[in-house]
C-alpha cells in the first residue's frame, strides 16, 4: 500500500512541471514521463501499473506500464482492470479534503456521521 501511495505522490510531483492543461501531453513531455515511471517501477520491484491523469473531463494520459502476468509477461495497457482493495479510503479522504477546501462541506458536517474526525 505504502509503494501505490509513493508512486501515486511521485506521479502528482513528476506531472506538476508539465503545467498540464486541456490537451495531451507533447511527445517530449511523454518520453520523459515514460521514462520516469519506468525507472520508478523497476527501483521499486513492482511489475506493472496504470497511469491516468484528468483534467476537468479531458483525459491527459492513460498508460499502461509494466507487465501484468509476470510469467506470461503479458504487458498492461490502459484497459486492464486492476483490484482496488484498500485505496478506496484513500480516494474518499482526499474528495472530502477538497470539499471541504472549496467550501462545499465542513469538518462539522463529516463529524455528524463519522465522530472521529
Amino acid at each position: 500500500m505504502m509503494i501505490g501511495i509513493s508512486l501515486l505522490a511521485a506521479a502528482v510531483w513528476l506531472l506538476s512541471p508539465f503545467q498540464l492543461v486541456a490537451s495531451a501531453l507533447n511527445d517530449a513531455d511523454r518520453r520523459l514521463l515514460d521514462a520516469v515511471v519506468e525507472e520508478a517501477l523497476r527501483r521499486s520491484d513492482i511489475p506493472g501499473m496504470v497511469l491516468s491523469v484528468v483534467s476537468g473531463l479531458s483525459v491527459l494520459v492513460e498508460r499502461g506500464y509494466g507487465v501484468r502476468n509476470v510469467s506470461s509477461g503479458e504487458r498492461m495497457n490502459e484497459d486492464t482492470l486492476m483490484p482496488l482493495g484498500s485505496t478506496t479510503k484513500a480516494f474518499t479522504t482526499a474528495l472530502l479534503a477538497l470539499l471541504i477546501e472549496k467550501h462545499a462541506t465542513d469538518t462539522d458536517a463529516v463529524k455528524s456521521v463519522r465522530t472521529r474526525f
